[in-house]
């Protein structure tokens, strides 16, 4: 046999035995198996979202609520798994810990293709005080985990703060001390950008971050941070001013602070998962999907957020020159749980431009103009579920209604009289979603239902179900009239979908 073949079936032999050994450091893994439908009553043709014209295996995005998955970023449908190659040692030095990670996220997209990515991988290290610690951890490839804000769905400040670049990695110090904690961090990036010699470089592109939390007392939290990020320069020609032999370009920066005021009784004040660090410590094993404790006592958890931003974008009433354009999101969340009974309400404020923020705004690096009104998305969800702790039965439903965040022209369409304006309403529902209304058309509000069930099995099997209503008049799809000329049609605003999974996650 060639030494060279022999070599190269030698170094894959190694490669396989080397996933055979580290097979127990894949974490936070969920295989899911699903039969889904986002609308029952509607096929292919029917629907802007492509539903089947019957149930199928394949869930997709249509078939969430507004109110659903708001403090994760995953939908609950993927199969994923977690590579984390994990170390951890004292130190040489008295009170010194060390640890790193290499954590990437593996997801299966379908039968031939699996996205591998980074998902904060890092290296830690951990100074003991008399009354405190202080704690070193650099991100070397992504610190999207390193994020400001408190609830996933309206943080800010992660990897898509800067636009087109292939890696942010970043650096935390924290002193933490029980009852306190504060951190002071940086990310960084390379982007392409306008220079003042008139040619288009990749640049570095920066962020700082710093924040605080202090618990008054034993039940109330105060917390605080925020951050400037130098994202770049705004590619716009009008602002590119000639000044002798230099042009002058105009930064894009954006900044903001994030508060949260946390009161809570028996209930801890948890972390979103995706803000967490992944470890594989067999002394200290992680359980990402803890199974709930129920007892007689009552406890609950109340919390409100606010978040104001800001960045600089180009001023559509004076195109050679920049202005600040602010953003606000908000959410107040309760918890409450007494019994067997689950109980839980969310409010939650988000402006356009908070939802444009990264995108940014509409258009492109642009203010929106003096006429042009924006609406805030607002949207309020209550629920409530109850446990059958013999039978590992547990049902529930949620309610919600919304208004989402739209942007409507003001100017008046050629003769129209002023009650028949020749506006068009662009309803956000993120900032990749958008239902484009007809002139005259109202926002309407959406109305949603859903109702819930989970089965434990085991401690790493479930079955879940989902039954969901919504009634949308906001929805529109896209058609041909007689003479092949796309038309904007409304969809039936009653919607009727469900999902049924069995889940082992572990």
């Amino acid at each position: 046999m060639n030494y060279r073949f022999r070599h190269v079936l030698l170094s894959i032999s190694l490669l396989f035995v080397g996933f055979a050994v580290s097979a127990g450091d894949a974490v936070d893994t969920r295989v899911t198996f699903t039969l889904a439908d986002d609308n029952v009553m509607k096929g292919p043709e029917e629907t802007s979202t492509g539903s089947p014209s019957i149930p199928n295996f394949e869930p997709n995005n249509a078939n969430r609520l507004f109110f659903d998955d708001y403090e994760r970023r995953d939908t609950g449908f993927e199969n994923l798994t977690h590579l984390v190659l994990y170390a951890h040692q004292p130190g040489f030095f008295d009170g010194l810990d060390t640890e790193a990670a290499l954590v990437l996220r593996a997801q299966m997209l379908d039968a031939s293709g699996v996205m591998l990515k980074d998902d904060g991988s890092y290296i830690k290290l951990t100074q003991e005080q008399q009354n405190g610690q202080f704690m070193l951890t650099a991100f070397p490839v992504s610190a999207n985990r390193f994020k400001l804000g408190y609830s996933y769905d309206i943080s800010w400040g992660g990897s898509r703060i800067f636009r087109n670049t292939k890696m942010v990695p970043g650096v935390r110090l924290e002193w933490k001390r029980p009852g306190f904690y504060s951190f002071l961090g940086t990310k960084t990036g390379r982007a392409q950008m306008d220079k003042s010699d008139g040619t288009k470089e990749l640049d570095t592109v920066w962020g700082v971050l710093a924040g605080a939390g202090l618990d008054i007392a034993d039940e109330f939290r105060m917390e605080a941070n925020g951050g400037y990020f130098y994202r770049g320069t705004i590619d716009k020609q009008e602002l590119k001013v000639s000044d002798g032999d230099r042009i002058r370009v105009a930064p894009w920066l954006g900044y903001g602070t994030s508060v949260q005021l946390s009161y809570h009784v028996g209930m801890p004040i948890g972390t979103p998962i995706d803000f967490r660090l992944y470890k594989n410590d067999p002394l200290k094993r992680q359980t990402f999907f803890r199974p709930e404790v129920y007892g007689e006592d009552t406890a609950f958890a109340l919390q409100s957020e606010v978040s104001i931003l800001g960045q600089t974008l180009q001023d559509p009433e004076s195109p050679s020159s920049t202005t600040v354009q602010p953003a606000i999101a908000s959410d107040i969340s309760a918890k409450l749980k007494t019994g067997r009974f689950r109980y839980h309400g969310l409010m939650v404020f988000r402006d356009l431009a908070f939802i444009l923020y990264n995108v940014p705004s509409s258009p492109s690096f642009v203010n929106f103009p003096d006429g042009v009104a924006t609406q805030p998305e607002l949207f309020l969800s209550l629920g409530l579920d109850y446990a059958f702790e013999e039978s590992h039965f547990t049902p529930g439903f949620i309610l919600g209604v919304q208004r989402p965040a739209h942007m409507t022209s003001a100017a008046q369409a050629g003769n129209n009289p002023p009650d028949e304006l020749g506006q068009q309403t662009f309803v956000y529902r993120s900032d990749t979603e958008v239902d484009i209304l007809d002139a005259g058309d109202k926002v309407a509000l959406v109305y949603a239902a859903k109702g819930t069930m989970r089965w434990d099995l085991s401690e790493i099997v479930s079955v879940l179900g989902e039954l969901q209503l919504s009634y949308d008049q906001n929805r529109r799809t896209f058609a041909q009239d007689e003479g092949g000329i796309p038309v904007r049609l409304p969809q039936d605003p009653f919607i009727v979908g469900f999902n049924l999974l069995m889940q082992a996650r572990f």
